[in-house]
């Protein structure tokens, strides 16, 4: 499903209709898409109880966002991660990226809301399916109060944005949306994308959970900001004050429809399966002591 989304949606020929018969392939996903669609996030009027209306209303991106998000983020509960506030970071980082574009008036504002929800899936994958490699980073992260890829990087040959990257590669993603994935944390490398991954980057910054309180680091004020992210997209004061503005509304939907959706608390046979890829003999994405 993932892969053929893709394609269709990257195809400049591609109809409403040939999206809407891709999805109605899979039962689930087409139900899953439609309960998203009519959540109070979207705000469309009346129901709307069919893909074929779905797909004009929200449009191509909207939908293939639904899609993926639907598709690689069903999990179930894994010990030690914390999906609730994973979905949180992630869900955030969407809406940051987006408010970043359309308030410095960038293009590409939907693609920067599919990278800041994607960035941290190689998460995903390590803690459903390598939660006792991961659990050791958890512990080091704490033991040592040092970030989440610093510990990574300390003790495995891989982290969470190369694993990431690798995986969207692999389903076809577009090149800025693979780019933001495996460079978000350090965005230098990304070439010809390093404008696109900045915004990505400084979402991810505006996201990250302030120490115990759960708000977002945007309450440390606009220079702590800017200087944390000066090697990142260079967000003006006055586009800071709408981002944080925007996230503070759409946040209040999170915790009234996020939480509640069963739909992100099922195992993920997509990611099963390229798990099984991982742990093969000879994979680029195998860690120690497996």
């Amino acid at each position: 499903m993932v892969f053929k989304v893709n394609e269709v949606v990257n195809d400049p020929n591609t109809s409403a209709s040939d999206l809407e018969e891709v999805i109605s392939r899979d039962q689930a996903i087409a139900a899953k898409v439609l309960k998203l669609v009519n959540s109070a996030f979207y705000g469309l009027p009346g129901r709307v109880d069919t893909l074929s209306r779905a797909i004009p209303l929200l449009g191509f991106s909207t939908v293939r966002n639904i899609v993926l998000s639907v598709s690689i983020f069903d999990m179930d509960p894994i010990q030690h991660f914390d999906m609730k506030a994973f979905w949180r970071h992630s869900f955030g980082t969407s809406v940051a990226a987006r408010a970043i574009c359309i308030a410095e008036g960038l293009p590409d504002a939907e693609s920067q809301s599919l990278a800041g929800l994607l960035h941290d899936m190689g998460k995903v994958l390590l803690f459903q399916h390598f939660s006792k490699e991961y659990e050791r980073v958890v512990e080091l992260m704490v033991k040592k109060d040092i970030t989440f890829l610093q510990a990574e990087k300390s003790l495995y040959s891989v982290d969470h944005a190369q694993v990431g990257a690798t995986l969207a590669t692999r389903w076809g993603f577009p090149p800025n949306i693979t780019a933001a994935i495996g460079f978000h944390h350090n965005p230098e490398p990304a070439g010809d994308f390093i404008d696109f991954v900045s915004v990505t980057a400084t979402a991810n910054v505006l996201t990250q959970v302030a120490g115990e309180n759960p708000t977002f680091s945007v309450g440390q004020g606009y220079e702590a900001m800017a200087q944390e992210c000066e090697s990142f997209h260079r967000l003006s004061e006055k586009a800071y004050k709408g981002v944080v503005k925007d996230l503070e509304k759409q946040m209040q939907f999170f915790a009234n429809f996020i939480d509640r959706m069963e739909v992100f608390r099922r195992p993920s046979p997509l990611l099963a399966q390229e798990a099984q890829r991982v742990k093969a003999k000879g994979s680029i994405w195998k860690l120690p002591g497996e």
